[in-house]
């Protein structure tokens, strides 16, 4: 089941389609398409007006006519809406694009930041406010298409199953066609650390401070390569939980579009990075 038929959900349907060990795709959208999605979306001219539940059915049916296909033009709200047979459902994806409270119903949320698609696989995430998607970025079709193309990508090696199972946060580099990067991250915020902000920290303090403690480390607020704002964070600086916390609080402070931020460090040329990548919700 996709919720969610946006510029990121409409290739993401199109993408588990094509698998061959799909049997029925469970579509659930509440809008309709207007002019400003043909640009980088599935849809068509011919689409405008139509509900996207109804529009995207049309499109895979002409090259899946035996995949059978729901479309549910409507909300989605979690715990109230039925959908029939949902025993029947294997895998709950949602791509909506907007930041919401999740309990267990859903399996994965995708969203693009930057040029990075996003995956998060936890539950019971609530937050203190809602926020509307924002891409920090404009992405091609083709971007959007080869993002939906990792989701794919763990459907038919099954490697979603252990990321559900480990409730991971990973991000995918829309720039390489390997996969970058695959930690599973323990998710459970630290009490020390006194700011729910930084998605994924209790598991990267430790190697943020011995990082530090010889060398300079350039934290990046976005991705490296389109960032925000970085700053260069002098050596041995970090040295306590509160140390990584008050510096990174101070960089996402001017940032009040994004809830939180996931934080990702990589080593390039012996040289030290951290990236704190906003969780957009762009989809």
């Amino acid at each position: 089941m996709i919720i969610g038929l946006g510029t990121l959900g409409g290739f993401v349907a199109e993408a588990i389609a094509n698998l061959e060990e799909i049997e029925k795709l469970v579509i659930i959208d509440h809008d309709i398409v207007e002019k400003k999605n043909l640009k980088n979306s599935i849809y068509r001219q011919i689409d405008v007006g139509s509900a996207k539940v109804e529009a995207l059915k049309d499109i895979l049916d002409m090259f899946h006519p035996d995949l059978e296909i729901w479309a549910f033009h409507s909300e989605y709200n979690e715990g109230t809406t039925q959908i029939p047979n949902v025993d029947t459902i294997d895998l709950t994806i949602d791509c909506r694009d907007i930041t919401y409270d999740r309990k267990t119903e859903i399996d994965a949320r995708f969203y693009v930041s930057s040029r990075y698609l996003m995956a998060d696989f936890r539950k019971n995430v609530s937050y203190k406010k809602k926020t509307e998607g924002k891409y920090i970025l404009e992405l091609s079709k083709n971007d959007l298409r080869h993002a939906a193309s990792f989701v794919s990508m763990m459907i038919h090696n099954n490697t979603i199953e252990s990321l559900i199972a480990n409730q991971s946060v990973q991000k995918y580099e829309l720039d390489y066609v390997k996969h970058i990067e695959e930690c599973c991250y323990d998710v459970v915020c630290d009490e020390e650390a006194g700011d729910d902000k930084f998605i994924n920290l209790p598991e990267k303090v430790v190697p943020i401070i011995d990082m530090n403690k010889d060398k300079e480390v350039t934290v990046f607020l976005g991705s490296r390569v389109f960032p925000i704002s970085e700053q260069a964070i002098p050596v041995n600086r970090l040295q306590s939980t509160r140390d990584v916390v008050n510096v990174f609080t101070s960089m996402v402070a001017c940032q009040p579009d994004f809830n939180n931020f996931v934080v990702s460090i990589f080593e390039e040329n012996n040289n030290f990075y951290i990236e704190l990548i906003p969780e957009t919700g762009a989809a």
